[in-house]
C-alpha cells in the first residue's frame, strides 16, 4: 500500500509538471504574439505615405504620335551669336543725260520757237534783228537775207566754257551753229541748228571737232560729253534770251499821258 501511494504521488507530480509546462508555454506564446503585433503596428506608423505616380500623358490619336516635350527640364538658352544677314547696298541709279529737242526729220538738235509781238511791224523786227546780228558778231558776218520774204540765215559762234562754279569758268573751245529767222507782222520764228563743238587748239595737231548729235547719242564717256552739252545749253539759252530782248520794240510813252 505504501508503494502504491508513492506511485500515485509521483504520477500526480508528473501531471502537475506537465500542466505547469503547458501553461508556461501558453503564456510564452501569448506574450510572443503580442510582442509581434506591437512591432507590426510600430512599423506601419514609421513607413512614409505612398507617392502617387503622375498620370500618363495622352498622345494625339493616329499613327506615329510623338510624346509631349518634358517642360520640367531646363531648356537651352537661345543662340544670340548667329550672324545677321548683311544688308544689300542700294543700287546706284544710272546717269541721267540732258534732254534736248531732237528733230526726228533732220536728226539734228534744234533750239526753236515763235515769238509773238503784236504791236511790232515786220520791218521793225527785221531792222532790229539786223542790228543785233552786226553788234553781236560784227558786220563781216556772212548772212543770207531775203528782205521780200523777211528771212535771215547766217552762221554764228560762241565761246565754249566749262563752269566750275557760279563765278569761275574755263575755256573749252568754241561752238559754231546756224541761225534762221522768219519774220512776219507781229511775230517771228527762230531756229538754231547744226551745232559743232571745236575744242581749244593744242600745241601740236588740230583741235577736236564733234557734232552735238554725236555727244547726244554716243555710249563712250557719257558723263564727260554730257557735261559739254549742259554747258552749251546754258550759253545758247542765254543767247536766245538776249536776242528776244534786242528784237523787242521799246515801250513808247505818250507825252500827253502823264
Amino acid at each position: 500500500m505504501h508503494y502504491g501511494n508513492k506511485l500515485y504521488i509521483n504520477q500526480i507530480r508528473v501531471e502537475y509538471m506537465l500542466k505547469k509546462t503547458l501553461i508556461l508555454l501558453l503564456i510564452a506564446c501569448t506574450a510572443f504574439a503580442a510582442q509581434a503585433q506591437s512591432k507590426k503596428k510600430k512599423k506601419k506608423k514609421a513607413e512614409p505615405a505612398p507617392v502617387e505616380e503622375p498620370a500618363p500623358v495622352e498622345q494625339a490619336p493616329g499613327w506615329g504620335a510623338e510624346p509631349a516635350p518634358d517642360t520640367t527640364q531646363a531648356q537651352p538658352a537661345p543662340d544670340t551669336t548667329q550672324v545677321q544677314p548683311v544688308a544689300e547696298e542700294p543700287k546706284q541709279k544710272p546717269y541721267e543725260r540732258i534732254v534736248l529737242n531732237f528733230d526726228s526729220v533732220t536728226n539734228l538738235i534744234i533750239y526753236s520757237g515763235v515769238v509773238e509781238q503784236e504791236e511790232s511791224p515786220s520791218d521793225s523786227i527785221y531792222l532790229r534783228a539786223k542790228k543785233w546780228i552786226e553788234r553781236r558778231w560784227g558786220k563781216a558776218v556772212k548772212m543770207e537775207m531775203d528782205k521780200r520774204n523777211q528771212k535771215m540765215v547766217f552762221s554764228a559762234s560762241l565761246p565754249a566754257y566749262k563752269y566750275t562754279n557760279k563765278y569761275t569758268k574755263a575755256s573749252i573751245g568754241r561752238y559754231t551753229f546756224k541761225v534762221s529767222l522768219w519774220i512776219k507782222e507781229g511775230r517771228y520764228k527762230y531756229a538754231l541748228t547744226n551745232f559743232v563743238h571745236e575744242g581749244d587748239k593744242p600745241n601740236e595737231g588740230t583741235p577736236i571737232r564733234n557734232y552735238f548729235e554725236y555727244y547726244y547719242t554716243t555710249t563712250t564717256n557719257i558723263k564727260g560729253v554730257d557735261q559739254i552739252l549742259r554747258y552749251a545749253d546754258k550759253d545758247i539759252t542765254d543767247l536766245i534770251t538776249e536776242m528776244k530782248k534786242a528784237l523787242k520794240d521799246p515801250i513808247l510813252v505818250d507825252e500827253d499821258d502823264w
